[in-house]
């Protein structure tokens, strides 16, 4: 046997035992791939949620933080807020209270300036008991105000805010507590509605549901215009099935989100799944409900991890790969039988 020859059938042989090697190694990596997905689809996945840092202590506190109140023109309406300081405090505060608008702005933020339209009754409102005073450790204070609805009010909302403010800059907690180093403001909203010539209507702008999620929960949202001059409550509800059962795996239909939507405002929302699994597909089914209007969507959601699509990818390309090597490597064992 010539030299050359040799060479050749070694070079072969060598080329062979790459292709094996090569083999072995997608046959490992598909095999690794297959498991760690059946893991992923058959074990329990488990959440890890961040424990609070610290104690937090209010400084001051309101109760009710919101009424919502139905008057006629004429009326006179009297009610009262609690302010309370936490037991464990060293020392009382002095607080002030004040009569403030309230609304909303583009953002949904809360917004404590004048609007012709809706900020009337901030001149009606008086208070029946000291705005200055002072609470102690544990101490309950009782806060008493009136207002009256003039007979030619205009018909709609009409919005205010009773806040709340201690005079101290630093009230220093006992315990674990974390000190409350600024000054702190707590309001008490009221919604008024007067009757009259109420208009109650909006639009349902928008409304989706993801049906493919990278990272995040199954969620459904929608955004709503009240174009009415009063506000109104919104009502969401998700509901999440598996793909191949009609038995939920999560609804919150006995109690759904429900958003108040100021007059003139839009309002975005979002209606989340905070339990949803690391990988699944599922039917979703979200209906957003207001001012008599109705609207669903149903879709098929794909729950996948980023770093789990690259895996599955990355085994689907391990396979096209194998199929493809195993292919040559027969085409060349072929060709040596025949040239032999």
């Amino acid at each position: 046997m010539k030299l050359k020859d040799l060479s050749v059938i070694l070079a072969k042989l060598m080329k062979e035992h790459k292709v094996n090697k090569l083999s072995k190694f997608i046959k490992l990596v598909i095999a690794g791939s297959l498991l760690l997905l059946s893991v992923l689809l058959f074990s329990p996945i488990f959440k890890v949620k961040a424990l609070e840092n610290g104690n937090y202590v209010p400084a001051l506190s309101v109760s009710p933080m919101a009424e919502s109140i139905v008057l006629n023109p004429g009326d006179t309406y009297s009610s009262s807020i609690k302010v309370s300081y936490p037991q464990n405090a060293s020392s009382s505060t002095h607080y002030k209270v004040a009569i403030q608008p309230f609304y909303v702005d583009e953002n949904y933020n809360n917004v404590y300036e004048k609007l012709d339209n809706y900020s009337l009754i901030v001149d009606w409102v008086n208070f029946d008991s000291p705005e200055t005073d002072e609470v102690k450790p544990g101490e309950i204070k009782e806060i008493y105000y009136t207002f009256r609805i003039p007979s030619d009010a205009p018909a709609g909302g009409q919005y205010f805010a009773i806040t709340v403010a201690s005079d101290t800059s630093e009230t220093e907690i006992k315990g674990d507590a974390i000190n409350v180093t600024e000054i702190l403001s707590v309001s008490h909203l009221v919604f008024v509605e007067i009757t009259g010539t109420t208009i109650r209507q909006g639009d349902i702008t928008s409304i989706n549901v993801p049906s493919f999620i990278l990272s995040g929960d199954v969620s459904g949202s929608s955004t709503i215009k009240n174009t009415g001059n009063v506000h109104s409550d919104a009502t969401y509800k998700l509901q999440v099935f598996p793909l191949f059962s009609n038995e939920e795996v999560y609804t919150n239909e006995e109690k759904p989100d429900i958003r108040r939507i100021m007059p003139d405002r839009s309002f975005y929302n979002e209606t989340i799944w905070s339990d949803t699994p690391a990988f699944g597909i599922f039917n979703v089914v979200y209906t957003v409900e207001f001012e008599g209007v109705t609207q669903q969507v149903s879709k098929m959601v794909i729950k996948c991890p980023i770093w789990l699509l690259f895996i599955i990818i990355f085994a689907i390309a391990a396979i096209i790969i194998y199929f493809v090597m195993r292919a040559k490597s027969r085409k060349n064992s072929r060709k040596r039988i025949e040239t032999e």
